[in-house]
């Protein structure tokens, strides 16, 4: 799943390729687009393959992209991510500027609520975890900050959706399928629709895990005229979501929402669809 489309972002030089297209610069990105966490570790000879680039030019690529850190070569002769990335992950980071409206936001609705809130765009036809804000007591492995997941097995996620045509639903379904994570998860294209419908009516998603065993959701969408703009959700165990709870949830989520919802020309733009 991860590698699904790697070039999906990029045209492909053809006839029609614009004037201002360069075909080196696209290399270097599908190459380094190419890493993921199912797969970090490409050698030479699989990396020509997986892009139908030639071992030649796919040498002078990857010195290039280790000249300036962004990849590294590993004793065994493949390749990772170079720790370039993560400063420029840095930087992007604090630079943008719902973030530094947001975080005092999501930490109060942390400490009303106990548990792990999310800031998330929609991005591509998937979910994009701008931020997170985590209890001090526990040490978080999933949906961190920069994650980018499929729709249908989170509340954001569905909540996203649900704000959405149904031709673009369809769209991101028909690009990125519905697979499953758990036995819980969403995987019938009519089934996720009618809760869609139940989300719009309600102001809220759920999720029972179904992207994670023994983790629930929940989220609210953040819009402005009619705009999209991501999603507000608490991430929690099974123990700590109880569902008695999660319509208080929704409420402190609502309020957050409203108020980034105000500052709608904060967040990043990019393309929702794939």
């Amino acid at each position: 799943m991860d590698n699904q489309n790697i070039s999906m972002n990029l045209p492909t030089p053809t006839e029609e390729t614009p004037a201002w297209f360069l075909g080196s610069v696209a290399k270097c990105i599908r190459t380094l687009q190419t890493f993921t966490v199912s797969q970090p570790e490409w050698s030479l000879t699989q990396l020509s393959r997986e892009l139908s680039i030639s071992k030649s030019t796919m040498v002078n690529i990857l010195k290039t992209l280790e000249t300036f850190g962004y990849i590294q070569k590993l004793p065994n002769s493949h390749y990772r991510l170079g720790i370039e990335l993560l400063e420029m992950s840095y930087h992007i980071r604090a630079s943008l500027p719902i973030l530094h409206y947001a975080i005092p936001i999501m930490e109060e609705i942390q400490r009303q609520s106990g548990q792990i809130v999310y800031l998330t765009i929609p991005k591509k036809g998937r979910a994009f975890y701008l931020q997170s804000v985590n209890p001090g007591n526990r040490n978080i492995s999933y949906s961190i900050t920069g994650r980018c997941t499929p729709m249908h097995c989170s509340s954001c996620g569905k909540v996203m959706l649900s704000e959405m045509p149904e031709n673009m639903v369809d769209l991101i379904i028909n690009t990125w399928g519905l697979p499953r994570f758990t036995t819980t998860t969403v995987t019938d294209r009519d089934a996720l629709k009618a809760e869609l419908q139940i989300i719009r009516e309600r102001g809220y998603a759920l999720e029972n895990c179904e992207e994670f065993p023994n983790v629930k959701g929940v989220a609210v969408p953040i819009c402005s005229s009619n705009r999209l703009l991501g999603a507000l959700s608490l991430t929690g165990s099974v123990l700590g979501m109880p569902d008695e709870n999660m319509v208080q949830f929704a409420t402190l989520l609502s309020n957050g929402a409203n108020l980034l919802a105000s500052n709608a020309e904060l967040f990043p733009t990019c393309d929702p669809y794939p």
